[in-house]
């Protein structure tokens, strides 16, 4: 059975492809080693991601405006601590 090379997957995946590389060597994803010109490459077997994936912050979902306002407590509070001395 031909599988996906890690680059494929992560791109069909949408993760970082660093992600698929922590997956297969946790063994969170089957895989086999193929000689490709005389290299060995990696081929995922499983086309799904694991449903554990999400769980561990593979998923780039990120609440801006949340963040907006933490940063900008951080930055005031910053601003009134200078203005201290």
């Amino acid at each position: 059975m031909k599988g996906l090379s890690i680059k494929k997957y992560a791109i069909k995946n949408k993760i970082p492809i660093f992600n698929v590389v922590k997956m297969v060597k946790s063994g969170q994803l089957e895989y086999e080693t193929h000689k490709v010109d005389g290299k060995d490459e990696i081929f995922i077997l499983s086309e799904k991601l694991p449903a554990d994936a999400k769980k561990e912050g593979y998923s780039r979902e990120i609440d801006y405006k949340k963040a907006y306002f933490e940063l900008k407590a951080k930055y005031d509070a910053l601003v009134l601590k200078q203005g201290e001395w």
